[in-house]
């Protein structure tokens, strides 16, 4: 086959967009159920293009992506394969343009319309508030007098209700406010960054890494095809962490109910992750968030029985229906960084989970070894960007 020429495939390929871990586990997925990946990013040093299920890789001009994509819908050698994007700003863009875009391809992110109670976490407070599903104490604020007359527990975080450009600008999830003072500096500082109608101040829940939980699905409208439910063990940095490091299946019933609850009430359809974490102080599940993409440690899938993305793949094309599993106990770990994290728990005196033998690897997989063999030489890079 000549590379870029899939004329002679029957079955339609997958267009990944982004590169990193969770670019290289849904390539890997897909690639070991013979369908062909083409990886779209708009930097060279990624670990996906060297994986050995990548067919192709096509390098875009940052902030250039819908561009990109106009010009591939012109190469009828893509027609009407899947757009799997992996981070909150391409799930935006191809949401947005999903009418235009479903002319050339398979879009997997849901409509705007519905993604939106998602994307913006305010959209997702309320609903969730209307659902009686429980969440931190939070106040969604608009001037500064409506923050003067707060009375909050300290310390307390700000948070953006739409994470990609704050992050963007800052490298961190939140702003920690341990008093009065630093609440002021913050949200002037949010200010910023973000516009005042995207502030949320919030309640910090107490307890380590292993009360984050995280329930996952290929959800079809009002139920379930696939469900997978973890306790997303550690994570990096320790506190307010923006990738997993190492996560395990776990059965709670509950939050599998209220998350199912939630995804119904939009009729969503689509991968998505929502995030829990349990208060200690009350024991009750409090919804924190929910992402409508495939997540870090997608990936664990593999080994829990868990066919989340061929469910996906075969609803989308109207195939055979894949039967809902029951999850095996399983677990995922990615070494370059889930070793530093055990390293700075154990200086800070937290129990660290003992490994499962089920485990998948964010990036080590001895038939596919060069995506670790780069990640090594790329390590400087990726500690520099995060």
């Amino acid at each position: 086959m000549i590379k870029g020429d899939y004329s002679q495939i029957k079955r339609p390929g997958v267009i990944v967009i982004g590169g990193h871990v969770q670019g290289l586990g849904i390539t890997r997925i897909f690639g070991k159920n013979n369908i062909p990946v083409v990886l779209l990013d708009n930097t060279k040093i990624n670990l996906t293009r060297h994986s050995k299920f990548c067919k192709e890789f096509i390098k875009y001009e940052k902030d250039k992506l819908l561009e990109k994509l106009h010009s591939l819908a012109k190469n009828r050698n893509y027609k009407n394969w899947l757009l799997m994007p992996t981070n909150d700003r391409d799930v935006e863009i191809l949401s947005k343009n999903k009418k235009k875009l479903s002319k050339f391809f398979k879009v997997s992110t849901e409509s705007f319309n519905v993604l939106i109670n998602f994307y913006n976490k305010r959209y997702t407070y309320k609903l969730a508030s209307k659902l009686n599903i429980q969440i931190p104490n939070t106040w969604m604020v608009n001037c500064w007098d409506e923050l003067d007359n707060l009375k909050l527990v300290y310390p307390c975080i700000i948070k953006p209700a739409i994470m990609h450009s704050f992050y963007a600008q800052t490298k961190k999830k939140v702003f920690i406010c341990n008093n009065k003072i630093e609440l002021r500096l913050n949200y002037n500082k949010a200010l910023t960054l973000i516009p005042k109608e995207e502030v949320i101040i919030q309640d910090v829940i107490p307890g380590n890494n292993d009360h984050q939980y995280s329930v996952c699905f290929m959800f079809d409208g009002d139920k379930p095809l696939v469900t997978l439910s973890a306790r997303r063990a550690r994570q990096h940095p320790l506190n307010f962490g923006n990738a997993t490091t190492y996560a395990e299946t776990v059965e709670v019933p509950e939050i599998v109910e209220y998350a199912k609850k939630i995804l119904k009430e939009v009729n969503y359809t689509g991968v998505c992750e929502v995030e829990f974490k349990l208060d200690i102080r009350d024991n009750n599940y409090k919804l924190l968030e929910i992402n409508p993409r495939t997540w870090k440690w997608h990936s664990i899938a593999e080994k829990s029985n868990s066919p989340i993305l061929m469910s996906l793949y075969h609803r989308v094309y109207n195939l055979k229906p894949i039967i809902r599993n029951k999850q095996k106990s399983a677990a995922f770990r990615h070494l370059i960084t889930d070793i530093p994290t055990i390293l700075k728990m154990k200086y800070q005196g937290q129990s660290i989970y003992k490994k499962r033998k089920n485990i998948k690897y964010a990036v080590w997989d001895k038939n596919d070894l060069k995506p670790a063999f780069y990640e090594l030489i790329y390590l400087v890079s990726f500690i520099l960007k995060r």
